[in-house]
């Protein structure tokens, strides 16, 4: 119990800073709500010893999260970014949405659904675009190695709207990017129940 009181108080932490008036940013966020999921996963599994950090943290939100957070679901714009999809396969190539912001619930796949779609790319590369892996790539990683967000991110939600994840364009050399807004409340939900379900 000390150690699920103790991510109690990082995450009323988290609460209190967002609604305080210290001037709080997006990555002061993510930085501690992601190392309270890497303490969960390495709580759930203290022997893992061959497992690389990575395994247990994608690991802890694919299995463990309950269904309404959606970790095994596939991010389709990221697939698009990495050139492993063409915009034609994704609601960008319908004519007048170009420019369109969208939120997970309108674009992103399940994890078979997008296997099925999309049968050139092997369902083992399809899982690293799982938003487990993102988060843990475009969030844990990058914030905590160099304090600062992957180019995929965008700081700022792309949407008003109650979401998981929201995508916006970006002009840049190589044409338009598409940009990943992790929703703060989103993660912070997502940590909160791992905590509450620490063994």
């Amino acid at each position: 119990m000390g150690m699920q009181r103790f991510l109690e108080g990082r995450m009323s932490f988290v609460r209190d800073l967002l609604r305080s008036d210290v001037d709080v940013t997006y990555g002061d966020i993510v930085l501690v709500t992601c190392a309270v999921l890497s303490a969960c996963a390495a709580h759930r599994w203290p022997r893992a010893g061959r497992d690389s950090d990575k395994k247990k943290f994608t690991r802890l939100l694919i299995e463990h999260s309950a269904p309404e957070f959606r970790t095994s679901w596939i991010s389709i714009p990221s697939l698009l970014n990495d050139g492993l999809i063409g915009e034609g396969e994704t609601p960008w190539g319908t004519p007048g949405s170009e420019c369109r912001i969208f939120c997970d619930d309108e674009i992103d796949l399940a994890l078979q659904e997008a296997v099925a779609r999309f049968p050139q790319i092997t369902p083992q590369k399809i899982r690293e675009y799982s938003y487990a892996s993102l988060i843990y790539k475009l969030l844990r990683c990058a914030y905590s190695h160099e304090y600062r967000p992957h180019v995929s991110i965008n700081e700022v939600e792309a949407s008003r709207r109650e979401a998981r994840i929201s995508y916006i364009g970006r002009i840049s050399a190589n044409g338009t990017e598409r940009r990943v807004s992790f929703h703060l409340e989103y993660l912070i939900r997502l940590a909160e129940y791992h905590v509450s379900i620490l063994p």
